[in-house]
């Protein structure tokens, strides 16, 4: 970690890795992920916690690259990484084709303009693989109608399902899918009045490709909260999920205190420990203390007189202020004990999905 520039905004691995900037090694992130018994890992994390940037790494590394070239320009982003010293490096890097979708910007206010959003996404990566032409079988009808940009939503449906068996028989190894945000459409379309429709479609593309099929090696899914899991994924018996209450990946999202003072030290600002450690001290992931990443690199970035609370205004509350306007008097009492330094203890559904919140 002796980069000195720090990437604001750069959420993509190899932009970051290319351009110099200061990289706090969360490499083994990918050893985690491929030794981990469960195929299909889902990675719930509050947001500016290093999602996308983590999905962009495994892309980095598990993506099949033809040309020898690229192969090493690949290889070389990991150079000084903690998984290079890792017998997983040799034995997977640049093995895998591999399916990545982010679904980050699906913020749309009604069904059919969020679904326009999702056949170009989707369309996109199809057509990313298949340049060559789509095999003249009929289980890869969909691949054909989906680059044709088709309006039938159940071709969109089986797309990756169909994608995933294509590159498996044309590569001769399964691919890696990576979604990012999975579920940013469900966020939405709860606030903007079509959550039904859009649980029917994510259920039906994400349990075709992720529910027993033979054409994954494996699959991470990242998003903000694990509301609304088992209503997309309640026929999925292969899903591990992995929360900020378990211990499993826990240190790999955010940054930890030994982290948060080497990056300090780093960039000068060891002296500052005490006042980082008093304003952004605040998250217990599986037992390590975790600090948010955003706050962290805005604040050294800036190195301002006063510590600022950067994370707050990086998107909507427009959920949270919902639940405590129409909460009840308990919870706004509750909130005046949290707001007075008390505490508050509360039990934790971990199967609630959209529906039941108001309840």
């Amino acid at each position: 970690m002796n980069r000195q520039r720090i990437g604001i905004g750069i959420s993509e691995f190899e932009d970051l890795r290319r351009e110099g900037c200061l990289f706090v090694d969360k490499s083994l992130l990918i050893e985690e992920v491929i030794e981990t018994g469960t195929k299909i890992i889902l990675l719930p994390r509050p947001r500016r916690f290093g999602k996308t940037m983590s999905l962009t790494m495994l892309r980095a590394f598990f993506e099949r690259r033809e040309d020898e070239t690229a192969r090493e320009e690949a290889a070389r982003l990991f150079d000084g990484l903690a998984i290079r010293q890792s017998p997983v490096f040799a034995e997977h890097f640049g093995r895998y084709p591999v399916i990545f979708l982010t679904f980050k910007d699906v913020k749309e206010r009604d069904f059919d303009a969020a679904m326009f959003v999702l056949r170009r996404l989707l369309r996109n990566e199809v057509a990313r693989h298949v340049e060559d032409g789509v095999p003249d079988r009929s289980w890869a009808e969909p691949l054909a109608r989906v680059v044709e940009a088709t309006d039938e939503r159940g071709y969109y449906r089986e797309s990756l399902k169909a994608l995933s068996r294509f590159l498996h028989e044309r590569c001769g190894v399964p691919p890696v899918i990576l979604i990012d945000e999975y579920d940013t459409p469900v966020h939405t379309s709860w606030q903007y009045g079509y959550y039904e429709e859009m649980i029917g479609f994510l259920r039906g593309l994400l349990t075709a490709v992720l529910k027993d099929n033979p054409h994954v090696a494996k699959g991470v899914l990242t998003g903000i909260l694990r509301v609304a899991k088992e209503s997309i994924f309640s026929d999925l018996n292969n899903l591990g999920v992995y929360t900020i209450l378990e211990r499993p990946f826990s240190d790999k999202f955010g940054l930890t205190r030994e982290e948060v003072m080497a990056v300090l030290t780093t960039c000068g600002l060891a002296h500052r420990m005490d006042e980082v450690d008093a304003w952004y001290n605040g998250y217990d992931f599986g037992g390590h203390v975790i600090f948010n990443p955003w706050s962290i690199l805005n604040f050294v970035n800036e190195n301002p007189d006063m510590p600022q609370p950067y994370w707050a205004n990086t998107s909507s509350n427009a959920l949270i202020r919902d639940l405590i306007v129409e909460g009840g008097i308990e919870v706004r009492q509750q909130i005046e004990r949290l707001i007075a330094g008390e505490t508050v203890e509360s039990v934790i559904d971990r199967n609630i999905v959209f529906p039941d919140l108001e309840k």
